[in-house]
């Protein structure tokens, strides 16, 4: 779908549902700004990120160069929305290579759907999504995922095509209880401070308990960057697996050692020269704690690739250790074969009660035939937190 940078554009239906059409054609005439293509206002763009992301990578001027125009999948799609010289809406399509199957296919993550204050209630979001799921097809962009927060889950669900595949659970394991309570506004009082105190020495026995014994013969590396042998642990690891991001390592490189405004911790584990299994960490403070997440875990899914997945986790955890980290997480389906690690080294999912929000993981195809069979089955996906652009 060719759009000119400087052209006002008609919006058409976003599906055949009345009820979308409705609310389609309901934003545009409440609407009044310029849609534009591309990039056209970087600068204009960067004001509004630091107006919806104050404060965060996301309005860092070399951070979405980065995720738009380097990513191995190539450019964005893109499209913002302008009143005179305001920029007032924004989303991209960030195109992605996956495996699908036994084939391979271009898919996308719809990211930084975002609105100036003022300008919200007037349709720039589903006219923004409208615009982009229709020019998906002619980049060959066969389906798009959503990572949604609560105020937008129901209206992707409801009108822009999306399909939730899954809750991504998340895994946790604490390090420091007290720290933990203390951090907690609702249990700050002497009990729950006495409960904690008493809480951490089984804790920790547990977390020691639970930790790998040298039983495997991979050697634990920290390492810099992916290097051409990680080509070939892909292409192992990647067979028995439905649909999958490709990790090779142009993908690892792009995502864990150019980023510009975030750092990552790598290890690999190797048996000889040839690694059978990496992992990504990154610590982050949130709400005045110290987390440590696993963003990536990947390795062969065989007797050695699960051995050296469970103690690159607990080289990880050595690591936080000596940084002070209050808990360690990862975002990570059931039943990925990295799951097993994270059991292995005595992580648990929240529970829902405790959980501080839901991280819903929404699906859309986007091209006239019908998609491959089971694709929206969850089953059939391996999903960690590399997937998207969130740490």
């Amino acid at each position: 779908m060719a759009l000119s940078e400087n052209t006002t554009m008609i919006v058409q239906p976003l599906n055949d549902r009345s009820g979308s059409e409705r609310i389609v054609e309901r934003a545009r005439r409440m609407m009044k700004s310029e849609i534009l293509t591309g990039r056209p206002d970087p600068e204009g763009l960067l004001a509004l990120t630091r107006i919806i992301f104050p404060g965060e990578d996301v309005s860092d001027p070399k951070f979405l160069p980065w995720l738009y125009d380097q990513n191995p999948g190539g450019r964005a799609v893109e499209f913002l929305t302008r009143n005179q010289d305001l920029v007032t809406g924004h989303i991209a399509l960030v195109p992605l290579r996956y495996k699908i199957g036994k084939g391979a296919a271009t898919g996308s993550m719809a990211i930084n759907a975002i609105t100036h204050p003022d300008y919200r209630g007037r349709g720039i979001f589903i006219i923004l999504h409208d615009l982009a799921f229709k020019a998906a097809p002619a980049e060959q962009i066969a389906f798009t995922f959503g990572y949604a927060n609560l105020s937008s889950e129901k209206g992707c669900l409801r009108h822009l095509g999306y399909r939730k595949l899954a809750n991504l659970p998340l895994w946790v394991l604490p390090f420091n209880l007290p720290r933990i309570i203390a951090a907690q506004p609702s249990k700050r009082s002497l009990a729950w401070r006495a409960a904690a105190w008493a809480a951490q020495p089984p804790l920790t026995l547990w977390r020691w308990a639970r930790r790998p014994r040298k039983g495997s013969s991979a050697d634990i590396r920290k390492i810099a960057k992916f290097g051409p042998e990680f080509d070939d642990l892909w292409a192992a690891a990647s067979q028995n697996l439905d649909n999958i991001l490709v990790r090779d390592r142009t993908f690892l490189n792009w995502r864990f050692v150019e980023a510009p405004t975030r750092r990552y911790d790598l290890w690999a584990a190797f048996s000889g020269s040839r690694p059978v299994g990496y992992l990504a960490g990154r610590s982050i403070e949130i709400k005045g704690l110290r987390w440590g997440f696993i963003v990536d875990l990947f390795s062969e899914d065989t007797p050695a690739g699960r051995a050296a997945a469970s103690r690159l986790v607990a080289a990880f955890h050595a690591h936080l250790a000596g940084e002070g980290t209050d808990i360690a997480a990862s975002l990570m389906l059931r039943h990925a074969p990295a799951a097993r690690a994270l059991r292995r080294n005595g992580y648990a999912v929240c529970p829902p009660s405790l959980l501080p929000r839901e991280f819903p993981a929404l699906l859309r195809w986007n091209m006239p035939e019908p998609p491959p069979p089971r694709f929206f089955e969850p089953s059939n996906w391996f999903i960690t937190l590399a997937d998207f652009d969130a740490l």
